[in-house]
């Protein structure tokens, strides 16, 4: 039988495996699969055998997917493990990863384990971060999409304090805002967003509504999945969000959007009722376009209930 990272922990629970071989064999699908799933699930399921505190040289193994592997969700898997549970001795393999990890994802990790470190070393790191943005010229070199919104929104908030005033989690969150829409103006053809305190606050992914001699799919998002959406839900300050005339099909990952007050969400393939529930759980929503969606032939007031005296603004 094939060995994968669930039969290894199937035998491992049913005694047929003891630890030391079980952390053995993870370590060799890591190192020699070429089966990336298996490589990723090889290296989350040290956690599920309770291999962290058992084996010493698993920090290294970590620490060497995070700053030499190929496979961005292995380095994400490897982040995510050393931020959890090998955070207070990262500080070297994480201030190395920062100057030169290229993932979106694996990036908020590394600045987030900076933050949880939480020493004078993780806040310089997470400073310097602040300084290469104030140089950076472009969030897109090759569409030739300057970075002044960044710039300056820094610059103002530097005039009103200084470096030191800031806490590892206000320096983490401009620079993880700063990533986010970096990584989304490469990604997508039309991205419009608005800065408070150097965070952004509004988002327009919307699609124009015209068509240009079989050139519409060139100029069109085409967003069919949130997931798509890098970073969203690290957005914590997003309030307004514009997703009209794109190809979504669920809002699920919107709920998790705590202060979202303004969802415009027109024109796209929503069908499922269910999206009605997670439109109820967004407490704060005060603008809500869901208009040019099968579902809403479903919807009636009702639905909103907890929500109409609070909405003022409702189209669908």
């Amino acid at each position: 039988m094939e060995i994968t990272p669930q039969k290894i922990c199937e035998d491992f629970r049913s005694n047929r495996l003891d630890k030391h071989s079980a952390i053995k064999q993870l370590i060799s699908l890591i190192q020699n699969s070429d089966d990336e799933e298996i490589r990723e699930e090889s290296i989350y399921s040290f956690q599920k055998i309770g291999a962290i505190n058992e084996d010493l040289s698993l920090f290294e193994i970590l620490e060497n997917l995070l700053i030499s592997d190929l496979n961005e969700k292995v380095r994400i898997a490897a982040a995510k493990l050393i931020k959890n549970n090998f955070f207070y001795k990262a500080i070297k393999p994480m201030k190395w990863a920062i100057q030169h990890e290229s993932d979106c994802e694996c990036c908020i990790i590394i600045i987030e384990t900076l933050v949880k470190i939480n020493n004078v070393e993780s806040k310089s790191i997470l400073n310097d971060e602040i300084k290469k943005i104030k140089k950076e010229k472009y969030l897109d070199k090759s569409k030739r999409i300057d970075n002044k919104k960044f710039k300056r929104s820094i610059k103002k908030l530097l005039k009103e304090r200084k470096y030191e005033s800031f806490s590892h989690d206000e320096l983490a969150q401009i620079i993880i805002n700063y990533k986010i829409m970096s990584t989304l103006t490469k990604k997508f053809y039309s991205v419009y967003f608005e800065l408070e305190n150097a965070l952004v606050v509004k988002l327009d992914l919307a699609d124009v509504e015209y068509e240009v001699r079989g050139w519409k799919a060139d100029f069109k998002n085409n967003i069919t999945d949130l997931s798509e959406i890098t970073g969203l839900k690290n957005l914590k300050n997003l309030s307004y969000i514009d997703l009209s005339n794109n190809l979504i099909r669920n809002i699920k990952e919107l709920s998790d959007v705590e202060n979202l007050t303004h969802l415009l969400i027109s024109n796209n393939k929503i069908t499922d009722i269910k999206n009605i529930d997670y439109i109820i759980q967004m407490q704060n929503l005060i603008y809500l376009d869901i208009r040019g969606n099968e579902f809403t032939a479903k919807v009636n007031n009702h639905d909103f209930e907890n929500l109409k005296d609070k909405i003022r603004n409702f189209y669908y």
